[in-house]
């Protein structure tokens, strides 16, 4: 293991394992072969990740998963081998509140959600309709290889 996981949480408990989160990223920088880097994820409220939301994407409201890469820019270029990835913040309530909607339980959802986080930490994008596909095939490829190990 190359990298360590660092959790924060604000006003919620990581519902999740930090070892069942490290063998996830385990498996995404295995099935991408992208460099891998220290990870934070931040587990949050919802009114923590709307003022994130507000703040950095100019939209109202709590949304369920942002990312944040330290791996852009002519900073990175500088510094790539000293850099962490960058940081994941997921809000446990719209987690709650979003179960029906992607037809999963909770912990599956959490996880799909970091898993989304980390492949857009590694550069990965949803912009067109065949970007969305391709992320969302790859989310399920690792979510799938997760339960395995």
């Amino acid at each position: 293991m190359n990298y360590r996981l660092y959790i924060k949480e604000i006003n919620r408990k990581c519902p999740i394992p930090a070892e069942d989160l490290e063998k996830i990223i385990d498996t995404v920088y295995k099935i991408t072969g992208k460099a891998g880097g220290d990870v934070s994820l931040v587990v949050c409220d919802d009114e923590f990740i709307s003022d994130l939301n507000k703040k950095y994407k100019n939209r109202e409201g709590p949304t369920n998963v942002l990312s944040f890469s330290m791996r852009e820019g002519n900073f990175f270029e500088l510094n790539e081998e000293i850099l962490p990835i960058g940081d994941i913040i997921i809000s446990v309530d719209t987690v709650k509140k979003q179960i029906d909607d992607f037809g999963e339980d909770f912990e599956t959802l959490f996880k799909r959600l970091f898993i989304h986080g980390l492949l857009h930490l590694l550069g990965y994008t949803h912009d067109t309709e065949e970007e969305e596909v391709f992320m969302n095939n790859l989310t399920d490829r690792i979510l799938m290889e997760v339960k395995q190990r």
